[in-house]
């Protein structure tokens, strides 16, 4: 638990130093720093809880896909500070998920139920944000985008069904909260700024990152002391 206090730290530096509780951070590397210190601990955490021996982590499958979406965010993070790369940082964000959905695995499939809730989902998502928008490579890149993280959030929600355990609780919670947070980011940038957005999109993002990280370090899930696969 003591290594989470560095990830608090970071997160209350971020906000405090930079001042984005209404507003977005400026384009300056010292928002990239800020920012992006919150999820590169959080890839110090799950290494460095690997590598402990008494510690019985999750296959290296799961841990190095998780240590790689959380590297990817982190470039994702650094592309969205900048307006004109903010393109780029989607696409990190939507490679990220891919790390994350590998972890997680194709196997159990799930119920057909879960499948189609989610399915219905984000149908929901695309007529409510991205239907709007007119017709262009940009549409097409947030169906993408809208697909991948579905998916992640889907097949999290199956691992947690198929163990039941706190750390796949976790991973869904996290998943979950990704979701959340990109919705909120989308509505603020594309349709109608709310109050306070900035706080509470990164505020669910880090909650996001927190729990995906987590869940590699969890002790008590099945895969724990299952082989790499």
């Amino acid at each position: 638990m003591w290594k989470l206090i560095g990830f608090i730290l970071y997160v209350i530096l971020y906000y405090s130093v930079l001042d984005v509780y209404t507003v977005w951070p400026v384009e300056s590397f010292k928002s990239v720093f800020f920012k992006v210190m919150p999820v590169m601990h959080l890839v110090f955490v799950v290494i460095s809880t690997s590598m402990d021996d008494d510690v019985k982590v999750k296959s290296s499958r799961y841990r190095w896909n998780t240590v790689l979406g959380l590297i990817t965010c982190g470039i994702g993070d650094c592309c969205m500070i900048f307006a004109d790369c903010f393109n780029a940082g989607s696409i990190m964000f939507a490679i990220a998920h891919l790390f994350y959905i590998r972890a997680f695995g194709i196997y159990p499939m799930g119920s057909k139920p879960m499948a189609a809730s989610f399915a219905v989902a984000a149908v929901a998502v695309y007529f409510f944000l991205i239907d709007m928008l007119p017709m262009s490579l940009f549409k097409v890149a947030g169906i993408t985008y809208l697909l991948v993280i579905i998916t992640m959030a889907w097949r999290s929600m199956v691992i947690l069904h198929s163990e039941k355990s706190f750390g796949s609780f976790l991973a869904c919670f996290g998943a979950i909260l990704f979701m959340v947070s990109d919705i909120l980011l989308t509505v603020d940038k594309f349709h109608e700024s709310f109050s306070r957005a900035p706080f509470w999109v990164m505020l669910t993002y880090y909650g996001a990152q927190l729990g995906l990280a987590l869940s590699a370090c969890d002790t008590h899930s099945q895969y724990s002391i299952k082989k790499d696969y």
